[in-house]
C-alpha cells in the first residue's frame, strides 16, 4: 500500500544533503543472562524482528521521489526487501571499553542510510566489557519523530521475559497498484488531478491561508526584534549568535552517552521549582559554558537552544510521521551559579512554553507546505553547495530534547533492556544535539555532534555529569 508523506515528513527527505543525515535512533544495552553464544544472541534478535516486521509496515517500505521533486515523496512496499541488509552484527575488540563502544556507535551513525531501501538499520554489538551486548537503531526522521518512533518500534519489545507470539498477518485486500518509480509517482499525480480537478483550487486556497498566517507570524517576530528591548524569556529567531558550535554537520559524527539517577534529578528539580526538562537544560547550559571557556571563547550573547515540541493530541502518540513543532529557549549560560541558572530557566519555561507551543507550532508545520517540494529540495542543495550553513546566522546554537521513556521495563527477544540512550538529529547549521530519555531508574543523555565542530564531545559529556551532580547535591 502506498502512503503519502506529509509536507513536514517530506522536508526531512528533501532537505537532506551529503553530511546532513537526518536520522534518529537509540542505543540500548541488553542483559542476555544465560545466553553465552554471540551467534545465538544475534539469531534470537534477528528472528524476533523477522517474525514481527509485518506489525511495523514502515520497516518494509522505501521512499520514492518524483523527478526534480515536483511532487511530495511517497512510501511504497519494497518488493526486494532483504532483512539481512538492515540487521547486522559487529564485535568490539578486547577489552570492549566504553570508549571503544562509543567509537563503533559514532561510525554507525556517520554512515548514511541507503535511499533506495527502507530507511532504517539495526546493529547488534557484542563484546562489551561487562559481558553484555547492545543494539543501535537508526531510522530516518521522515518516518517518525521521537514520540511516534518509540510507539512504533515498541512492537519489537516485550513487557516481560516471555516472548509473545507475533500478531496474525493480515493480507491487504486493496487493489491499489503500488507506485514503483519516480515517473510512476508523476502518472499517479496526474491521474488524481484528472479525477478531482477541484484539488487545484483547494490546494491554492490552503496555500494562501498558510501564507497569510506565516506572514503574520513573521511580522510579529520583526516587531519584537524592533523594540528597544527584546523579551528575555522568549528568544526570537534573530537572537542566537554564531559560536564555534555552529557549522554544517559534516559526514563524520561523534556520539557519547551518560546517565544520572532519575529520582535524584526529579528531587533536585522539584526542590528549586523546576521540571526535569529544566534540569536537563540547566546541566547542558553549564556544561556548554565550561566547554566554551576551555576553547577560549567569550560568550557575548546567551546561548539559544532549539527544543522540539510534541503537538499530538491525546490518543495520537502511535500515529506515524512527524507531529512536532519547536521553540527557542534561552539557556542562561551567562549565569555562573548552577542553581541560579536552573531557576532562571524554570522561570522562563513557566511563562513561555504554552505561548510558543500555540504561536509557533502551526508555523513550523505550515512552512514546508507553503514552500512546496521543489523549493525545499533546491534550497537544501544550494545551501549545501555554497556552504551557507557556515555563513548564515543560526536560528539556535544547538538542539536539546527531552523525550519521555517507557513507564515499564522492556525485554528484547527475552532479554532485559538495562539502558537506553537516545539519538537526535543534526539539522542545518546545528552541529550538536543533546537528547535525553527517562528510562527506568536513570535519566539517559545521548550526545551527537559533528566530529569537526565538536571533537571535544567527551569533555562536554563529563561536564554534563558534573553539572548534574552539583544540582543534585544542592537539594534542600
Amino acid at each position: 500500500m502506498t502512503r503519502r508523506l506529509g509536507p513536514l515528513d517530506s522536508a526531512f527527505v528533501l532537505l537532506e544533503v551529503p553530511g546532513s543525515a537526518m536520522n534518529i535512533g537509540a542505543v540500548i544495552e541488553l542483559d542476555f543472562g544465560d545466553v553465552a553464544d554471540p551467534k545465538e544472541r544475534f539469531e534470537l534478535i534477528r528472528r524476533n524482528v523477522a517474525e514481527r516486521i509485518h506489525e511495523i509496515p514502515v520497516l518494509t517500505q522505501r521512499i520514492v521521489r518524483a523527478p526534480f521533486d515536483i511532487m511530495w515523496p511517497v512510501l511504497v512496499p519494497d518488493q526486494r526487501f532483504d532483512l539481512n541488509r538492515h540487521v547486522s552484527r559487529v564485535a568490539l575488540p578486547s577489552p570492549g571499553s566504553p570508549d571503544q563502544f562509543d567509537e563503533v556507535i559514532s561510525d554507525f551513525l556517520s554512515r548514511p542510510l541507503v535511499p533506495t531501501r527502507p530507511r532504517w538499520q539495526l546493529l547488534i554489538i557484542e563484546g562489551l566489557h561487562d559481558g553484555r551486548a547492545a543494539a543501535a537503531l537508526k531510522v530516518h526522521h521522515s518516518l517518525a519523530d521521537g514520540v511516534s518512533g518509540a510507539e512504533t518500534f515498541a512492537s519489537l519489545f516485550d513487557i516481560s521475559p516471555e516472548v509473545r507470539p507475533p500478531a496474525h498477518k493480515v493480507e491487504s485486500s486493496e487493489d491499489e497498484r503500488s507506485i514503483e518509480t519516480s515517473f510512476g509517482l508523476v502518472r499517479d499525480g496526474l491521474r488524481r488531478l484528472r479525477e478531482r480537478p477541484g484539488l487545484v483550487v483547494d490546494a491554492f486556497t490552503s496555500w494562501f491561508v498558510r501564507l497569510v498566517s506565516i506572514l503574520r507570524a513573521v511580522v510579529q517576530v520583526a516587531l519584537v526584534r524592533g523594540r528597544k528591548r527584546s523579551t528575555p524569556d522568549q528568544p526570537s529567531i534573530f537572537e542566537a549568535r554564531r559560536t564555534s558550535l555552529n557549522a554544517a554537520a559534516g559526514v563524520e559524527k561523534v556520539y557519547h552517552r551518560t546517565r544520572v539517577p532519575l529520582a535524584d534529578a526529579k528531587r533536585a528539580a522539584k526542590s528549586h521549582g523546576a521540571s526535569v526538562t529544566d534540569f536537563v537544560m540547566a546541566t547542558t547550559s553549564g556544561a556548554l559554558r565550561r566547554l566554551l571557556i576551555d576553547r577560549g571563547e567569550e560568550l557575548r550573547r546567551d546561548l539559544i537552544a532549539f527544543v522540539p515540541i510534541n503537538v499530538r493530541g491525546e490518543g495520537d502518540v502511535a500515529e506515524l510521521g512527524n507531529q512536532i513543532s519547536g521553540m527557542l529557549v534561552a539557556l542562561h549560560a551567562d549565569i555562573v551559579d548552577p542553581v541560579e541558572r536552573l531557576m532562571a530557566i524554570a522561570k522562563d519555561s513557566a511563562k513561555t512554553v504554552g505561548v510558543q507551543r500555540l504561536s509557533r507550532a502551526q508555523m513550523f508545520q505550515d512552512m514546508p507546505r507553503l514552500l512546496g517540494p521543489m523549493a525545499l529540495s533546491l534550497g537544501g542543495k544550494l545551501t549545501s553547495a555554497f556552504g551557507l550553513f557556515d555563513l548564515l546566522p543560526p536560528m539556535a546554537n544547538l538542539m536539546v530534547s527531552s523525550v519521555p521513556g517507557p513507564p515499564i521495563p522492556l525485554w528484547l527477544s527475552g532479554h532485559r533492556v538495562v539502558s537506553a540512550a537516545p539519538v537526535g538529529p543534526l539539522l542545518g547549521p546545528i552541529s550538536l544535539n543533546v537528547t535525553v530519555l527517562g528510562f527506568e531508574q536513570n535519566l539517559e543523555f545521548g550526545l551527537l555532534g559533528s566530529a569537526e565542530t565538536v571533537p571535544d564531545l567527551a569533555a562536554l559529556r563529563d561536564y554534563i555529569l558534573d553539572e548534574a551532580s552539583i544540582l543534585m547535591e544542592s537539594t534542600h
